[in-house]
């Protein structure tokens, strides 16, 4: 069985290979939102951001926790937020100082960010969550960074989301499949993430479902009819993907959670046993 460094820097590795890749399909999404998966997912996410994040960041320090290619980082820049951002892969970073010059972007691991205590108003983290082993630390130092009372959202993976990736994922670990990444990906209950926000700091973290699917089935299936089908789709996963019965079942969790103004003695346990 790999060590959680080593699971860590394969994920690390395996997006530093995809970062040109990334930068293309985030380019995709401010052409056509409904043109693939991808950019369906990041335009459902988006809805929840634009609620969670003030409209003007005029006077707001932002920190976003696997920056991947600074794509976030350059909407928030234009609505007045004073940005950061962390990552641990060099081929993500060499997109996100380009797209973000003059910000303060580092090299970093996000289990350990090399930025001050209470300095930040907001924190975001997509999709990083999912490739941590124990995604404990990362969540505890997000809570450290933010001042008392900031705001974290971040992104978590379903265990049980309708396009089955769990399984998926586990299969393709350990045998190949077709041309599916063998990347193995930690997965989660709203629960499970509920708990793990609160015993780092957080108070009454809200969990939403972004999207339902199965949608990435019919991408493989019919690609040229994916752009009318998610459309079609849209107005009826809007309403669902966030019920109470089916949270459980959509394919990505969104988190906000409000730092605790003072540490709860579980989170001073927690941090006494390291």
């Amino acid at each position: 069985m790999e060590s959680e460094q080593v699971q860590k820097q394969r994920a690390i590795e395996t997006h530093s290979r995809q970062a040109d890749e990334f930068a293309t399909s985030y380019r995709d999404l401010s052409q056509d939102a409904y043109s693939t998966c991808f950019t369906y997912s990041r335009r459902r996410l988006d809805v929840w951001l634009e609620q969670y994040l003030p409209k003007r960041g005029d006077g707001l320090r932002l920190l976003d926790v696997g920056c991947g290619t600074g794509h976030h980082m350059v909407r928030l820049r234009e609505r007045g937020y004073e940005v950061a951002g962390v990552d641990g892969s060099p081929g993500m970073l060499e997109h996100a100082r380009a797209n973000n010059p003059g910000a303060d972007i580092r090299h970093a691991d996000v289990e350990e960010l090399p930025l001050p205590s209470a300095s930040f108003d907001y924190v975001l983290c997509v999709e990083v969550l999912r490739y941590l082993p124990d995604d404990t630390r990362c969540i505890r130092e997000m809570a450290r960074v933010l001042k008392p009372g900031g705001i974290c959202v971040a992104t978590a993976a379903p265990v049980l989301n309708l396009n089955g990736y769990y399984l998926i994922n586990r299969v393709a670990n350990a045998v190949p499949v077709g041309n599916l990444v063998r990347l193995k990906q930690f997965f989660t209950t709203s629960g499970r993430l509920r708990r793990g926000f609160e015993a780092a700091g957080f108070e009454k973290p809200e969990i939403h479902g972004v999207y339902l699917g199965p949608v990435n089935w019919f991408e493989h299936l019919s690609p040229r009819a994916l752009p009318s089908l998610l459309k079609a789709w849209e107005p009826i996963d809007a309403r669902l993907a966030d019920q109470p019965v089916l949270r459980e079942f959509s394919n990505m969790f969104v988190v906000r959670g409000v730092r605790a103004k003072i540490l709860t003695q579980r989170r001073k346990d927690a941090e006494a046993q390291g």
